[in-house]
């Protein structure tokens, strides 16, 4: 997990001038027409969310929601309606388990909750209270979210399922062969009792059946989703990498790893109330001793006798599957803060509070900077412009310029308020755990390498001057991610559109350029998709993944299983990288299939992206 980097930046530094002197270029040629890579991440949605009733392109199939007849098009029950079924559940003992044992079905599923949502004209949350907009007699299954919710209108935010590291292998059991636990795990577990002073309890965990809800491309929700598909290519096997939230998935899609404990670059313990432990309350059905995202997050997984460990462990050993956990290792497989400040200060880091330390975990970027490959990172609200041009900017301004007593005089008064209004809407609007380059020491402490950190103006302002690196992340604003609460899956869609059209905008840029769309995790909704068991980690359930690019295969729908590593593998292929580290999951081979698709035979495998692309009339000299 600490290996030295194989190179002083120094020497690298040196090299670059020398090079640049003798006009010799080492940047290794994509070996593929495609010159720029735009990675874009939303945030929080699952494929059968999302795709519940896309129909696939004559002779082909898509394994959706609609395909299995659990719902029919216009997004009432299916004749296998009860696959979908939700079961409650209980623990035969006082420890954790993986596959808790399945009781009664739910009679009708719990009402939907307000979890999460923001209420924009005072932004604040509104409380984890029943949503009166949705029935609390919904049938046990699920159920279309915009027959109650009008699609792309300002209140279509919904509440914001639980999506953690536990909860999510709870639910799915690993493999997902079984979903019918996906509520029963909500309900009982919430996001965890360690959540300062409104933390979930055992009585109210804050949680109901809002996972269970989709939305209805038949009917007309998500237009540009379903129009991006039909003309470019979707996967419908396409997996988080881990189980569990944001911060581990962003950190996997810069390293195919997790990010691990430590003192100054060597293994270390972390309080112990920092270590999560999913063992059942004495007294209580599911909720975990100690989990929150103010208490556990980290695990050791290398030892059986940990809380929560034995169980994850025992599936894989059925399956003859590594855990790739590290003796000694303590991983963090849920969301604290980011080591370092977004002007790469570092943060104090002390027992009592919730910030990882950095991380010596090799990242995309730095690969990408040792051959020469030009790179950058966007996240929404890192750039000046994107705070102030957001719509909550001037709703934060004169909030805080009524605070501030008019006796203060100008010029300060003026400057105290702009100050105030530019931190706290930056702080609303830039997803610090999205950009996990942030986390690595040897990046952020190395001023040529953090340079490739950058905003979402920064973005748009290459495209227009034609200087866009040949691989680009991009994470829109908080509130243009698309997470429930405090976003909704149309302002994700919106800033797609925006971004699509303005690279389309620049035919010799669009000739030459992939853009993938998917989001970070499938933020706990209900998802009837297999998931293989690559090690302790995950895969995690499914989320939408599209190619938009002239060399898409046309309206085709991929069945050959990946995850977020495989964007890297692609990179990695494209480039003339190699994976990352010893440990990293771009190291993993290509799927074999022959029996049954969407499972590789040789588990654990990954895919590379080259099966959504069409090369096949690419002129070669």
């Amino acid at each position: 997990m600490n290996k030295k980097l194989p190179f002083k930046y120094s020497t690298l530094a040196l090299a670059t001038a020398l090079i640049s002197q003798s006009n010799v270029i080492l940047a290794s040629e994509p070996v593929t027409p495609i010159k720029h890579l735009i990675v874009v991440v939303g945030e929080n949605v699952a494929f059968d969310t999302l795709y519940a009733t896309y129909k696939a392109p004559k002779g082909q199939t898509v394994n959706n929601l609609l395909s299995q007849h659990i719902i029919n098009a216009d997004g009432t029950p299916g004749v296998h309606f009860a696959k979908a079924l939700q079961r409650q559940a209980s623990n035969p003992s006082d420890q954790y388990t993986v596959r808790p044992t399945l009781g009664a079905p739910y009679v009708t599923l719990p009402q939907p909750l307000q979890t999460g949502i923001l209420d924009a004209s005072t932004l604040t949350f509104k409380e984890a209270s029943p949503d009166a907009r949705f029935p609390a007699t919904l049938p046990n299954g699920p159920f279309q979210i915009t027959k109650y919710v009008p699609y792309g209108s300002a209140a279509s935010a919904t509440g914001d399922p639980a999506h953690r590291f536990f909860q999510m292998w709870q639910q799915t059991g690993g493999n997902n062969l079984n979903h019918s636990l996906f509520t029963w795990v909500g309900n009982t577990t919430g996001i965890g009792g360690d959540n300062g002073p409104d933390s979930p309890t055992p009585e109210k965990t804050q949680q109901g059946a809002e996972l269970m809800g989709f939305f209805n491309m038949a009917k007309g929700d998500a237009p540009l989703f379903k129009q991006l598909a039909q003309t470019y290519a979707l996967s419908d096997n396409f997996h988080q990498a881990i189980m569990g939230g944001t911060g581990a998935n962003f950190f996997a899609l810069a390293t195919g790893d997790v990010a691990v404990y430590n003192k100054d670059g060597s293994l270390a313990v972390p309080p112990a109330w920092q270590i999560e432990n999913p063992n059942p309350k004495v007294g209580t059905e599911n909720f975990y001793t100690q989990d929150g995202y103010k208490g556990g997050s980290y695990v050791k997984c290398f030892d059986i006798k940990q809380p929560g460990v034995k169980s994850i462990l025992k599936v894989l050993r059925k399956g003859k599957i590594s855990s790739n956990c590290q003796k000694n290792a303590y991983y963090l497989v849920n969301n604290y803060d980011m080591p370092y400040n977004i002007d790469g200060t570092e943060k104090t880091l002390t027992d009592d509070v919730t910030i990882y330390p950095p991380q010596a975990v090799p990242t995309i970027g730095e690969a990408l900077s040792a051959k020469s490959i030009s790179w950058t990172w966007y996240t929404g609200g890192r750039d000046a412009a994107d705070v102030l041009s957001d719509g909550i900017y001037p709703l934060i301004r004169a909030s805080i310029n009524a605070q501030i007593p008019t006796t203060v005089p100008e010029p300060d008064r003026t400057q105290m308020v702009d100050g105030k209004a530019f931190a706290t809407t930056q702080s609303s609007v830039y997803n610090a755990i999205g950009d996990p380059h942030n986390a690595s020491k040897a990046l952020v402490t190395t001023p040529s390498l953090r340079a490739h950190l950058k905003g979402m103006d920064s973005f748009l302002q290459d495209v227009t001057n034609d200087t866009l690196p040949a691989v680009s992340y991009v994470v829109p604003k908080n509130l243009d991610s698309g997470h429930p609460g405090y976003s909704a899956p149309v302002s994700y869609e919106l800033f797609i559109k925006d971004l699509v059209a303005a690279v389309q905008a620049k035919p010799a840029l669009w000739a030459d350029t992939a853009i993938l769309i998917t989001t970070d995790e499938g933020g706990g909704y209900f998802d009837t998709g297999y998931i293989q068991n690559v090690d302790f980690f995950g895969d995690g359930p499914r989320i939408p993944f599209l190619v938009v690019s002239p060399f898409a295969k046309k309206g085709y729908v991929d069945h050959v299983y990946h995850d977020h590593a495989s964007i890297l593998k692609f990179i990695e292929y494209n480039w003339g990288l190699a994976p990352l580290s010893s440990r990293s999951r771009d190291n993993l081979p290509n799927p074999i299939t022959s029996k049954q698709v969407y499972r590789p035979d040789n588990q654990p495998a990954i895919g590379d992206l080259t099966s959504l692309f069409d090369f096949s009339n690419v002129k070669t000299n």
